[in-house]
């Protein structure tokens, strides 16, 4: 069970400005990471779990907003890690690492994912359209939920762009499909080979009883080129197709010299799967500079190693052949002028600079949208269409203008990543949850409140000095020849460093409420934040700790969140801010009763603002043997400070007490 008693705001906080549970604990998260994840998952909690070897106990964390783990530890292109405030230190957490580490901790070493047990046995039934990321979510969370749920698929395995669309090398089979049970395993039936627009449409699952539907159809239409000469070979073929064909068995290599047009992660997939086919030349040609490409950074870095060739600023402007095939794609060179409606800067043909690159074949990889329209039977006549020819939705629920009828994933933002598709099938699962219990659904949804895992706690140094660990690949040779995984992922040691790398941001608010009242109440000055961003702040002091800080206690005293923390041991006064050590001050002993109670340096400060005598401080008696001894003095007495023991309840005859006059 994880810990919900932890990290209780300080007493002079201010509870007006963070939001609080009943409890009076800080419950709502405010880690940049976690607030730009598109499925919400409470990342900190998780990494602090797996950082404690406690890996079943964070995959239920994670797949309390996202059932796929395993698939996302592997392809997820971690927008999370663009927000991880430690990159201010040096580099972003592998938290897309760690989660595959956990998912495969449990799956391979353990008993597999525990499955929820429903909350609610409601009588509806939703039809959900679709097994992609999307739909298989919606499903999930609406099985969770209570509700009977059932998914038409039309290909014959479930996984949509998981199975059919992101290459073996990348994203193994056997992964998708173990998670795919666990959520059969929850009641959720999956009909493939069903089509649902062809033999059977909205209306006969209407009379059948559904009640709701979810379209998680994906965007499987590739767009065309739009050059002369397209439609004219059959050797021109969209980069979806030719993915979904070799994930089902067609593995036959298009040419022997290869272009793929487009810049984005299907146009890589697409090109490195033909040289590991055995194209022995295989280019992509984008209009833009390499820099610009939107397919992730590692993929980009991947496909270089593997000897695919990028021709930069390249417009293809027509495709020339003769009996059928392909011998060339002519192109020309492009300079970059004014930005378009994206806020890049437009591609613009250079006047004389054509050429012809020689090729068997061309891939298509220039974008997808639904084909809402090849399904007439479908019944969705009158669903309404974005100009992009997605499907338009009410951005808070999923919602259609059809009322029964929910979208999510690739069909409403058009080519997108998997996680953002789960991101939309678990706010649809929502919304059509309200909508069947007739209850309004608030126009926004809170980030589900963090679990309040205890902190790894260890030395600034420590936490300073630990570096990003190197995610292990397999070598050139294999990667270039077979469909094996490429990216291994952290083991248990790598993980467990990287997890203490974690700042925890969801503990502290970076209000800089400490650094006010130490810097302006006191005139200390010893803690400082920078700015991290343009709106968030950072504690930087990790290196050296905090050389002014005179262990006073006032941070802690008005740190709204818990994150800042004081303890007396072994003879030192402890600073911790989410779980680090950040100083160490040694304790000043009591020449009376023996405790060590204050720091010396908090006495001299002291001193320094009233102008006293270090003697008016009698720092070397705690204040109970100064009240003790004060008493002894007026009635002209020698004072026992075992009596001072005895009233606190620490008194042992064993125990050495020194006396003084």
């Amino acid at each position: 069970m994880i810990e919900n008693l932890l990290f209780p705001p300080g007493a002079g906080a201010d509870k007006d400005h963070i939001v609080y549970a009943e409890d009076g604990l800080k419950r709502e998260t405010s880690a940049p990471c976690q607030l730009n994840c598109p499925a919400g998952i409470d990342i900190p909690s998780y990494i602090a779990l797996i950082g404690q070897g406690r890996y079943e106990e964070a995959i239920d964390v994670i797949r309390q907003d996202n059932p796929f783990p395993w698939v996302c530890g592997l392809i997820c292109p971690n927008p999370c890690e663009h927000w991880c405030q430690r990159r201010y230190l040096d580099k972003a957490i592998c938290i897309k690492d760690l989660k595959g580490l956990a998912a495969k901790m449990v799956n391979q070493k353990g008993h597999g994912y525990n499955i929820p047990q429903p909350r609610n046995d409601f009588s509806e039934k939703v039809a959900v359209i679709g097994a992609g990321p999307a739909g298989l979510t919606a499903a999930y969370f609406l099985a969770w939920e209570g509700y009977k749920v059932t998914v038409f698929e039309a290909f014959p395995e479930p996984g949509g762009l998981m199975i059919t669309g992101i290459p073996e090398f990348r994203l193994p089979r056997d992964f998708v499909r173990r998670e795919v049970q666990a959520i059969r395993d929850m009641g959720v039936e999956i009909k493939c080979n069903t089509p649902v627009g062809k033999e059977v449409s909205l209306d006969d699952l209407r009379k059948d009883g559904f009640k709701a539907f979810f379209l998680g159809i994906g965007a499987w239409d590739g767009l065309k080129l739009g050059i002369d000469g397209e439609d004219s070979y059959p050797q021109v073929i969209s980069a979806l197709n030719f993915l979904k064909d070799v994930s089902f068995g067609q593995k036959i290599k298009p040419a022997n010299s290869v272009a793929i047009v487009g810049g984005g992660n299907a146009a890589i997939d697409a090109a490195r799967t033909c040289v590991r086919l055995g194209s022995t030349s295989v280019s992509i040609v984008y209009r833009r500079t390499r820099s610009e490409m939107p397919a992730h950074f590692e993929e980009i870095i991947q496909m270089a190693e593997e000897g695919i060739h990028v021709h930069q600023l390249t417009i293809p402007s027509r495709i020339l052949g003769s009996y059928g095939k392909i011998d060339f794609l002519e192109c020309v060179m492009a300079t970059l002028g004014e930005p378009d409606d994206s806020g890049r800067r437009r591609p613009e043909p250079v006047p004389g600079s054509e050429y012809k690159m020689p090729v068997g074949a061309i891939i298509a990889a220039i974008g997808q949208k639904p084909d809402v329209r090849h399904y007439p039977g479908l019944g969705l006549d009158t669903l309404e269409l974005t100009r992009k020819e997605t499907i338009k939705v009410r951005n808070h629920n999923q919602q259609t203008n059809i009322h029964d009828v929910f979208a999510g994933g690739d069909a409403v933002t058009g080519p997108a990543t998997v996680v953002e598709a789960i991101g939309g099938g678990k706010r649809a699962a929502f919304a059509i949850h309200s909508y069947l219990r007739g209850v309004k659904l608030p126009e926004r949804l809170p980030p589900r409140q963090r679990a309040m895992v205890a902190p790894i706690v260890l030395d600034y140094h420590q936490k300073s000095f630990i570096q990003r660990q190197e995610i292990p690949i397999i070598d050139l040779d294999r990667r270039m020849r077979t469909f094996d995984q490429v990216e291994l992922g952290l083991d248990e040691i790598a993980a467990k460093q990287e997890a203490k790398r974690c700042m925890r941001c969801d503990i502290c608010e970076r209000c800089g409420k400490c650094v006010e009242v130490c810097r302006d109440r006191l005139g200390v000055s010893a803690i400082r934040f920078y700015h991290a961003g343009e709106n968030s702040l950072i504690l930087k002091d990790y290196v050296h700790g905090l050389p002014k800080c005179i262990g006073c206690g006032s941070c802690v005293n008005i740190c709204p969140t818990g994150a800042l923390q004081l303890e007396d041991r072994d003879g030192e006064r402890i600073l911790m801010m989410s779980g680090t050590i950040i100083n160490r001050i040694k304790l000043e002993t009591c020449d009376g009763c023996g405790i060590q109670y204050i720091t010396k340096v908090m006495v001299r400060h002291v001193e320094k603002l009233t102008g006293a005598s270090e003697e008016a401080f009698e720092y070397h008696l705690c204040p109970e043997c100064k009240r003790w001894a004060q008493a002894a003095r007026m009635t002209g007495q020698k004072p026992d400070f075992n009596e001072v023991l005895r009233r606190r309840g620490l008194y042992r005859h064993e125990d050495p007490v020194r006396h003084t006059s």
